[in-house]
């Protein structure tokens, strides 16, 4: 039996604004860390672009969380599609800045890279595209199981009480 919600429900852009802070402070913190590692301590954590994927997820989970707690329901279906495709469009504005921050010092160390036009142009798009459809999927799973897990949460407060 759904639960009537107590409070105002959260507006989409306050989840956005949520997500896109959560995940922003984490790709700041993680590169200091593989920074720090790397100056510091001689130590090269290797290939971590599974990274970015965990943070995504967490900061899908963290959303989904709070919307629960501020509703007391799980979201709808078609605002949570809402919500995960907006947040899914400030992850890629951040990997995009990200991109081209490295392009630009790539360009400046190494010419032409990526300048000529070639077949690998359509894979690229490809791997892209699948990439996006991947994140945008997991975003809405992450929003939908932190909801979940809050409300399994609230569930067994509820039985102790």
């Amino acid at each position: 039996m759904p639960q009537q919600p107590t409070a105002s429900p959260i507006s989409t852009g306050a989840l956005v604004l949520r997500y896109s802070g959560f995940l922003i402070i984490g790709v700041v913190l993680l590169n200091v860390v593989f920074l720090a590692l790397e100056s510091y301590f001689k130590f090269s954590p290797g290939n971590m672009g599974a990274m970015g994927i965990f943070l995504i997820w967490g900061a899908g989970t963290w959303v989904g969380q709070l919307w629960f707690l501020r509703e007391q329901v799980r979201p709808a279906s078609g605002r949570a599609w809402t919500v995960a495709a907006l947040c899914a469009l400030v992850t890629y504005a951040v990997q995009a800045a990200f991109v081209l921050l490295a392009a630009g010092v790539a360009l400046s160390e190494f010419g032409t890279l990526g300048l000529r036009r070639s077949s690998d142009q359509m894979v690229i798009l490809g791997v892209f595209v699948g990439v996006a459809l991947l994140e945008l999927l997991v975003i809405r799973l992450a929003i939908s199981m932190g909801a979940k897990g809050a409300e399994k949460r609230a569930q067994r407060q509820a039985a102790k009480a």
